[in-house]
């Protein structure tokens, strides 16, 4: 990826979560120590087109207050950058750790998955998608 592209870089955090996290390189180490499983899942990331009808200024704007009120205002951290090439398709990485933040401060839980269940309790699989729908 090049990162010339890149005009807007942040970090968001629940209001109880360490402000030290608000530092790139130390909320992913304390994401990787949380973890103790060799292959676990240490984030998610989503992206996002942006209009390119708004101005820079307003896709920072959009972008923040969709995280904010989608992750963040669930205890997730979000570390987001908004890319920009100027030929039409901007867009934002959104990255969020597994584990929010419970309100003492504390990592929580990973979220578990909740599958749909058929009359006696068992997990539906469908066939065509090869996976259990949640």
């Amino acid at each position: 990826m090049d990162k010339g592209d890149v005009i807007h870089t942040e970090i968001l955090l629940p209001d109880h979560a360490p402000a030290e996290y608000a530092d790139r390189a130390v909320l992913w180490n304390e994401v990787e120590k949380i973890e103790e499983a060799k292959n676990a899942q240490l984030a998610r990331e989503i992206e996002i087109a942006l209009p390119r009808e708004l101005t820079r200024e307003q896709g920072i704007s959009l972008v923040r207050e969709y995280v904010k009120r989608h992750f963040v205002a669930a205890g997730m951290c979000a570390d987001f950058a908004i890319h920009d090439t100027g030929g039409g398709n901007p867009h934002a990485h959104i990255m969020l750790t597994m584990r929010p933040f419970d309100e003492g401060g504390e990592w929580g839980a990973k979220q578990k998955k909740e599958y749909i269940l058929d009359r006696d309790g068992n997990k539906i699989y469908d066939p065509k998608k090869r996976q259990y729908p949640i």
